[in-house]
């Protein structure tokens, strides 16, 4: 039996309990902060929590809301360190709106363009069908209707599929290109004799398009799975209070951003036992108090460290999105945590942490700092996936027996707006699966 002594050199990250606590601290929302320090003031006596403030007007309040001016801006502090209305404290669920204009800014680069695609968006009914015809848009609008109808096309490819129908058999037939199912028959059902349908007239359907029953009823579980009303998904928009950690407001006629002080309880350490650590003559008590003393440093420590790590990332954001603190949502510009990242000198893992579940109130509302990433890379998948279906609309409405080259869908999809290169344009179309101009020719 041989015994042999080999000796490895292996790396190893051991993470102290110091840096552990720092990151999840970075990592926590205000309320989940708040209901560590108050854990942590129970089990360490030398802790000292201050009261979060309460600097509200009661009266005040009281005496607005009896008014039933619950319409107008009200200002409930008696000082001016709270300047907002509690309105402003309401954050919402991204609504259908929101939602469509953020992936056709994806897709539009043109601004007289978006601005179509923002009117029809705009016209949407809480369905998300379209009420009124491209041409009263166009009129509304003083373009012609052609653009207007280049636009719908676009907002149609948008998520979720069936957004921007002006009928219900419109609507399903787009879930279908959507689903990749290319079927005239199911199509002319849903065109045409959808009532037919309802109506549960199988045996005369199954005559009119020459199907068997079997066939009728694969029809019929298709047509269940799609959605008839896309922007039922967004009904449930719900109000949620939350609180800030960072405000931006402009003063002097600039920005500024800075912390929301008032939110958490403020903590310090207990002066007694300070005092009672130099006059303490037991060793084991002087050890307990010590340990406690440090445990507090270094909680105070990595909450002073989260705090500037926040403000050093919001300041940042101000100045990178200053378009959209100017003019509003629809002048984001698309940014990645990588950049803000290398700028500070942080991880980029770091970023993640800090932006995660914080809040910065603007002049245009409360927004999720992770909301402010959101351009980028994010909006290239948003575009390929919208222009993948148009891409497929144009090739399935083209003429079999003269089927477009890629160049010359390249220039059909110019005429829409969306700029891509004939490259482009062949990656996307072997990606859907289908076939070059020359295969796909019909004699």
């Amino acid at each position: 039996m041989n015994f042999k002594l080999n000796i490895e050199q292996s790396q190893k990250l051991v993470i102290s309990q110091q840096l552990k606590q720092s990151l999840q601290i970075l990592n926590m929302t205000l309320q989940e902060l708040e209901v560590e320090i108050l854990k942590e003031s129970l089990e360490n006596p030398v802790l000292e929590v201050e009261e979060k403030r309460d600097d509200i007007d009661w009266e005040k309040f009281i005496e607005h809301v009896s008014s039933g001016k619950s319409d107008e801006t009200y200002t409930a502090y008696s000082n001016d360190e709270d300047r907002y209305s509690m309105e402003n404290f309401v954050g919402y669920e991204a609504g259908m709106y929101e939602y469509l204009k953020g992936q056709a800014g994806c897709m539009l680069k043109n601004e007289a363009e978006m601005g179509i695609a923002l009117e029809i968006i705009n016209s949407l009914d809480e369905r998300g069908y379209l009420p009124e015809s491209t041409e009263e848009i166009a009129t509304r609008l003083g373009v012609p209707e052609e653009k207007v109808m280049d636009m719908l096309v676009i907002v149609q490819s948008l998520d979720p599929a069936g957004i921007g129908a002006r009928s219900l058999s419109e609507c399903l037939v787009l879930q279908l290109h959507e689903n990749g199912i290319i079927d005239d028959r199911l199509e002319n059902i849903i065109n045409s004799d959808l009532e037919m349908l309802s109506m549960k007239k199988h045996r005369e359907l199954c005559k009119k398009y020459k199907i068997d029953i079997d066939t009728l009823r694969y029809y019929i579980e298709i047509i269940r799975t799609l959605e008839p009303m896309p922007g039922r998904v967004f009904s449930n928009e719900r109000a949620t209070y939350v609180t800030p950690d960072v405000i931006v407001e402009k003063v002097d006629g600039d920005f500024e951003v800075y912390l929301n002080e008032y939110s958490t309880p403020r903590i310090r350490i207990n002066d007694y036992y300070k005092s009672l650590l130099k006059s303490a003559g037991d060793d084991a008590a002087k050890e307990y108090i010590k340990q406690k003393l440090g445990s507090a440093a270094n909680l105070i420590r990595n909450i002073e460290s989260r705090k500037s790590t926040i403000l050093g990332i919001s300041m940042e954001i101000l100045k990178r999105q200053r378009a959209f603190f100017e003019k509003g949502v629809n002048h984001l510009k698309p940014m990645i945590m990588k950049d803000i990242a290398q700028e500070l000198g942080f991880h980029e893992s770091t970023v993640s942490r800090a932006v995660n579940g914080k809040y910065m109130l603007t002049p245009h509302g409360l927004f999720e700092l992770r909301f402010f990433f959101s351009g980028s890379p994010s909006c290239d998948d948003i575009a390929a996936n919208s222009i993948k279906n148009i891409l497929r609309e144009i090739i399935d409405k083209e003429d079999k027996k003269k089927p477009l080259s890629d160049q010359a869908i390249c220039k059909l999809l110019e005429n829409k707006g969306i700029d891509i290169s004939r490259r482009t344009v062949a990656k996307y179309r072997d990606e859907l699966g289908i076939l070059s101009s020359s295969q796909r020719k019909q004699a």
